[in-house]
């Protein structure tokens, strides 16, 4: 499956998607509607493995999909890095030079990693479940319209990663009080059966990735499961916080300073702004957030 608008597959020299030892069939759909057909081809053909030719954004798209028109039964997935950050690539250790020749080696020597994805459902039905990996509210979105820019600039990967980061803190310190930066959004947040009330949060980062692009670790150690980050606006001693929160220690004002580490099985959120999955914006409102079933990813 090829997004013809991700970033490596925009021009240059593309990998070759052929293999004269396999029945390769491949689609290149360029909407959702044309992705939903795409998907059920491949169901109809019993695909049993599906190569995702993009990047994050691309993943979420084919993965949410897929849920719906195999209903939930996966196939195998394998990625193939041809986006702009590629966070799920590598965590998976996918290589930029991996083939499709070396992910059909990978099938047939049964080489799996498993990752569950982060399942987004609003209520009532209000849109399409989403799967994704990366889950961002409040300052994480004005932090990925900043990203944009970055790519526009030419910076990609790991290193945008840390540009974008280090002008969301700088746009933070210089916004002042009334600053939409630090003034924060109101969340409801309810997780595994604990309700609280309204609260003004600066960000709320969420992941099921085991390791973050940069090494960044701001959920501590590496681990599996759905774990988020809270930070409380207005967000208190950023710079002495900060390096704490990249680097996954737990220093003992870390919760005193409004900075709030969990891992769960199911969040519960009420927001009226949108929100982040993935690179692209949805829309909010009442939502339930939970660890979907792991999915099998191909890796070398």
């Amino acid at each position: 499956m090829t997004n013809p608008r991700s970033h490596r597959n925009g021009g240059g020299v593309r990998r070759p998607l052929d293999l004269p030892q396999a029945v390769v069939i491949r689609h290149t759909p360029d909407t959702r509607d044309a992705l939903e057909r795409a998907m059920e081809d491949f169901a109809r053909e019993a695909v049993d493995l599906i190569v995702i030719d993009g990047g994050d954004g691309t993943v979420r798209e084919v993965m949410s999909a897929a849920h719906r028109v195999y209903n939930g039964r996966l196939p195998r997935l394998a990625v193939l890095r041809s986006g702009k950050t590629n966070a799920l690539a590598m965590d998976l250790g996918v290589p930029e030079h991996w083939s499709l020749a070396d992910i059909v080696a990978a099938y047939c020597d049964n080489r799996v990693a498993w990752r569950s994805p982060i399942h987004v459902r609003w209520s009532h039905g209000r849109h399409r479940d989403q799967y994704g990996f990366i889950f961002g509210f409040g300052a994480y979105v004005r932090a990925t319209t900043l990203a944009q820019r970055v790519h526009g600039s030419g910076w990609f990967n790991g290193i945008a990663v840390l540009i974008t980061l280090f002008w969301a803190v700088l746009q933070t310190f210089l916004g002042g009080p009334r600053s939409p930066w630090t003034r924060g959004d109101t969340v409801r947040i309810s997780h595994d059966d604990v309700d609280n009330v309204g609260q003004n949060i600066y960000l709320i980062f969420g992941s099921t990735l085991r390791n973050m692009p940069m090494g960044l670790r701001p959920f501590g150690q590496p681990r599996d499961g759905l774990k988020f980050l809270a930070i409380k606006a207005p967000p208190r001693h950023l710079l002495r916080t900060l390096p704490h929160v990249l680097w996954g220690t737990r220093p003992a004002h870390l919760q005193r300073d409004g900075f709030t580490r969990r891992d769960v099985d199911q969040l519960i959120l009420s927001i009226r702004k949108s929100f982040i999955l993935d690179g692209e914006r949805f829309p909010g409102g009442n939502l339930t957030i939970k660890r979907g079933a792991p999915i099998a990813f191909l890796v070398p």
